[in-house]
């Protein structure tokens, strides 16, 4: 009788558990469809959706790390920056819609500040001053985009030069409103309004770049108008590549007297150089050249510089840079030497 009252009991505490389950039943949702991340291949590599929209993102940059020298300096200079970008663009009826921004992050070693709380314990706050000096984050480029028309800031159109590390092209970053038509055949042309002063007037600067880029190399001709200044300046740039491995780059400047445009401080009347660049592997590429500069506006000087560069990528997206510059001309009682070795990680 004892097994039997258990064996029931057993049965009716059970039939009440399933019971009280049934009536408690847990509801488990579905899951919700996932958007995965797709890629963007339209813009080229590197792309991607960004989810749940057509505009297509690009996330990219690079590490730098860069010491400095020069005959003059009693010490190593460094240079360490990160800099990243970010590029969106979209189709629309006019044409791609793009916006880009570059933002620049630098550390300098090698300038000296002065302790301005051991001066005074008022001019304490200057030291943030100081600080900006040799470190500091600031936007390197911001353009909107649509078809051939761009706005927004960066370096000028007229911010052109050599491979080299030697050389001036002229230019600088600036405000601007410019558009490209695109012709056939690797033709384009390029008319861009930019604005150098600080509220001084409304008459911005007038830059023009004509050129072509084909399998043989590419030509362009500048041509900028300083409304301030009231002067002008002209440029050409040729390469060539001879074979694939062998190119030749040439460069010639004319400027009416200083300028925005000139292609040093106080520029110069007239300028020429090259340079010739050897690609002796994927990996390795060794350059030198050199540029003249004639009749300096301000003081009548000719001078003169030439550079070597050895390029190396130690592995993909990993660069090193070595630079060796020699200056010369009336502007120096004697020559000098400078250079630098750079590594770049890019991404």
């Amino acid at each position: 009788m004892n097994i039997k009252s258990l064996l029931i009991g057993s049965a009716a505490a059970m039939a009440a558990t399933t019971g009280a389950q049934a009536a408690d039943a847990i509801f488990v949702p579905e899951p919700e469809p996932m958007e995965y991340v797709r890629v963007c291949d339209v813009y080229g590599a590197g792309f991607f959706y960004i989810p749940g929209t057509e505009t297509c993102l690009k996330i990219g940059g690079y590490v730098r790390y860069q010491i400095d020298w020069s005959e003059g300096d009693d010490g190593w200079r460094k240079l360490a920056r990160g800099d990243l970008t970010i590029d969106a663009r979209s189709e629309t009826e006019f044409g791609t819609l793009g916006g880009f921004i570059e933002f620049r992050a630098d550390s300098y070693s090698g300038i000296s500040t002065p302790d301005f709380a051991a001066i005074d314990p008022a001019l304490a706050p200057l030291s943030s001053v100081g600080a900006g000096i040799t470190r500091g984050v600031y936007l390197q480029q911001a353009i909107i985009s649509l078809g051939g028309l761009a706005m927004g800031y960066s370096d000028t159109l007229y911010d052109a030069g050599l491979s080299g590390e030697f050389d001036s092209g002229g230019g600088s970053s600036i405000h601007f409103i410019r558009y490209t038509f695109d012709a056939a055949n690797g033709v384009f042309v390029t008319v861009a309004l930019e604005e150098a002063d600080d509220n001084l007037d409304y008459t911005p600067n007038v830059v023009g770049n004509i050129g072509v880029a084909q399998g043989w190399g590419a030509v362009n001709v500048w041509a900028a108008y300083d409304a301030t200044a009231e002067e002008w300046a002209a440029k050409a740039i040729a390469k060539i590549n001879a074979t694939e491995q062998l190119s030749l780059e040439l460069l010639g400047t004319y400027e009416s007297d200083s300028s925005f445009y000139s292609v040093t401080r106080g520029g110069y009347e007239w300028s020429a150089g090259g340079y010739l660049k050897f690609a002796a592997t994927q990996r390795l590429s060794v350059g030198a050249g050199a540029q003249y500069f004639a009749d300096n506006h301000l003081t009548g000087n000719d001078d003169w510089a030439a550079g070597a560069v050895i390029d190396y990528a130690l592995v993909e997206n990993f660069n090193t840079k070595l630079a060796i510059n020699y200056n010369d001309g009336d502007s120096f009682d004697d020559g000098t030497f400078s250079g630098f070795i750079r590594f770049d990680r890019n991404f």
